[in-house]
């Protein structure tokens, strides 16, 4: 019983014109590209022609992919890098979204109670507004951290800038996100008054 194709025979055997075996990396990690397109874009129909864009430059530079570097990163560097010209191109529109799987209430244990559900409701309500007011790079790198989970280092070799420069960009889009929530929409923020003795001291 033959085996699927792991990563990288798929990338070389695409590098050497198989269309099939280039179908198949495509299928495996379109919904990666379009999501994060997405969540950089804020518009669904940029996020989908960027991904387009994508798997285009990627059949076009297979040949010259160095596979010494992970190939998600060079995916997300060429998606980063995409969305951000469109998201400059057509200006920042959207805002960005929890994208939740489809059994996350199973993996936390439990259907959430409707008030938590009407509050996480709120706080996303909240982000689509509030992350149009990050500069691109800005919105990326949160993304990049927050919603795909990679470390500073990895997003540093996505955007080839210095890890530092990767911590001020989410140290200033956290704290972007922190003022406009305070400000805009204060009921989302703890009451600290509500504490009992001690509690929040660290």
């Amino acid at each position: 019983m033959s085996h699927p194709p792991d990563e990288p025979e798929l990338v070389r055997a695409a590098a050497a014109g198989d269309r099939r075996a280039f179908d198949e990396l495509v299928r495996r990690k379109r919904e990666r590209v379009v999501r994060a397109a997405y969540q950089i874009t804020g518009h669904w129909e940029d996020a989908l022609d960027v991904a387009q864009g994508v798997f285009l430059k990627v059949w076009q530079g297979l040949g010259r992919y160095d596979s010494r570097h992970a190939l998600d990163t060079w995916l997300y560097r060429i998606t980063v890098n995409a969305a951000i010209d469109s998201l400059r191109a057509r200006g920042a529109r959207g805002g960005l979204q929890v994208v939740l799987g489809p059994d996350a209430d199973e993996v936390a244990g439990a259907a959430p109670e409707p008030e938590a559900e009407l509050d996480r409701q709120a706080v996303e309500r909240a982000f689509l507004h509030l992350a149009a007011g990050l500069a691109p790079r800005q919105r990326a790198v949160f993304v990049l951290r927050e919603i795909e989970g990679l470390d500073a280092e990895e997003i540093a070799e996505v955007l080839g800038i210095a890890a530092s420069t990767v911590r001020n960009h989410l140290m200033q889009a956290r704290r972007i996100l922190r003022e406009g929530i305070e400000r805009h929409y204060p009921g989302l923020v703890p009451d600290r008054s509500r504490r009992g003795p001690g509690e929040g001291r660290g």
